[in-house]
């Protein structure tokens, strides 16, 4: 069965919607911000997630807020603006408080920028949240940063591209800007992060790697263990480190004894890495360390042997075959994107079946290739099943249903849109099996399932109660 495919042929686009033709063509440069002299004092109690602050000038929109325990009228803060691509400013403000507790940090996560909405609209929202936080709290006009994950992300760069007083920018499971601008900044900071499984991990990598190469812009990247997600703590702590290293780089601190615990600390694994003939982490321990601590420390160790390093044999065959690897994993997606519309179930079954097989038997590398490009078409099967729901063409999106369930089978969200399908054609027995699926693969929203108007002829039945009474949290 053949259906017209509504999705972008570009990962990018697909991660946020507002990426418009329209969108990209806007050139504004944004508010820009000015040190805020007076402050009326409020009181917003320290050292705790405040979930709602509501903008004084426009009551529509909103923001969670952390003020660092120490908050007070005899200094000015760094502050962070947070993009959650769903506009649950809660969420990563919540996952990240303790970071802001340590680094000193005021954090703003908007409750109103989400994907779908036009970069016209997302710069008011922007520019209203920049307006009330910097007019209600001492902020250090020097240091403004902001962060985002997925299309939040998007959002997160394309104003530090855009707007003269943010100092750096933390993009987290994707880079692009959501809007392109003729005249780009370059004085800014960017540090990228992604999962190892993360579907746009070779985006991420090709903007630091390729994009931001001959720019006069500091960058970097982590990776750690994971899919499309907000990054654990950890390694959310060492971008914080990072932006703090660029701002004594920038006033000129030297001699701190942190970082020099810090070099120590690099000096004796990179010496590991040497004794154990582990070449390419010993290339990428001198990479990192000089990426995070030049201008800062004597690194003359690190310089010398990365300079060695370059010409190893082992280190030129390692990055060449990273190299075909995105082409690799970029070929993939095409075959998938033209065989949805051209191959039936059997097949799907039968490949999918095979790239599983892959991910257990495979090298590490050539297996993360693999989760890499069934996590993208997770995102792709749940992107056709929802806009097919919307347009209550129920044949097509039962189609991409059954595929959605067939490549990523414990995501709950899979089992809840199957559930909703089966409600919407009347097969309550179905609808309820997909529900007991859903929680038992995660799902937690008791609210949204209680007000879905998919189950209105059900949630009144015993069995549906006893679905409701099962999810925790």
């Amino acid at each position: 069965m053949k259906f017209f495919i509504l999705f972008a042929t570009s990962i990018g686009l697909i991660t946020l919607s507002s990426c418009s033709s329209d969108a990209e063509k806007k050139t504004e440069t944004g508010t820009q911000h000015e040190t805020v002299t007076e402050t009326i004092e409020e009181s917003f109690a320290p050292g705790q997630v405040i979930d709602k602050i509501t903008c004084k000038a426009d009551t529509s929109q909103s923001y969670a807020l952390y003020l660092p325990s120490d908050y007070g009228s005899g200094k000015l803060y760094p502050v962070l603006y947070v993009f959650d691509p769903h506009g649950t400013g809660k969420l990563p403000v919540s996952n990240y408080r303790e970071l802001a507790e340590k680094y000193h940090y005021i954090m703003a996560g908007s409750n109103n920028s989400k994907n779908g909405t036009s970069w016209e609209e997302i710069q008011k929202i922007a520019n209203q949240l920049f307006a009330d936080v910097q007019g209600r709290f001492h902020v250090n006009a020097q240091r403004i940063y902001s962060l985002g994950f997925s299309g939040g992300a998007r959002i997160a760069n394309a104003l530090a591209m855009n707007n003269g007083s943010i100092t750096g920018v933390i993009c987290c499971g994707a880079a692009a800007p959501a809007a392109v601008s003729p005249n780009p900044r370059n004085n800014y900071f960017f540090m990228g992060i992604s999962g190892n499984e993360d579907f746009n991990y070779i985006e991420i990598k090709k903007y630091d790697k390729v994009d931001l190469a001959g720019h006069n812009i500091k960058h970097g990247l982590l990776v750690f263990d994971g899919k499309h997600e907000w990054p654990p703590a950890a390694t959310m702590d060492e971008a914080f480190w990072w932006m703090e290293l660029n701002e004594k780089r920038r006033s000129a601190q030297k001699n701190d004894s942190v970082v020099n615990k810090n070099i120590q600390r690099a000096t004796l694994e990179l010496q590991t890495y040497l004794d154990k003939k582990q070449m390419m982490a010993a290339y990428e321990c001198c990479r990192k360390t000089i990426n995070f601590y030049e201008g800062l420390a004597d690194l003359s160790l690190f310089y010398t042997t990365y300079q060695t390093l370059q010409s190893n044999k082992e280190i030129d065959v390692t990055l060449q075959k990273e190299e075909a690897a995105w082409a690799q994993e970029e070929s993939l997606k095409k075959k998938y994107m033209e065989a949805v519309q051209s191959n039936d179930a059997n097949w799907w079954k039968k490949d999918i079946a095979a790239v599983n097989t892959k991910i257990k038997t495979a090298p590490k590398n050539e297996a993360l290739i693999y989760k890499r490009v069934l996590n993208f078409l997770s995102l792709m099967m749940y992107m056709q099943t929802t806009q097919f729901m919307n347009q209550k063409n129920t044949a097509a999106a039962d189609h991409f249903s059954k595929l959605y369930l067939l490549v990523d089978p414990t995501n709950s969200e899979a089992h809840y849109l199957a559930a909703e399908l089966s409600a919407i054609q009347g097969n309550r027995a179905d609808a309820i099996k997909f529900l007991n699926s859903a929680i038992k693969n995660g799902y937690t929203d008791k609210a949204r399932l209680e007000s879905d108007q998919a189950f209105v002829q059900l949630n009144k039945e015993a069995e549906f109660q006893k679905v409701v009474g099962d999810i925790k949290g």
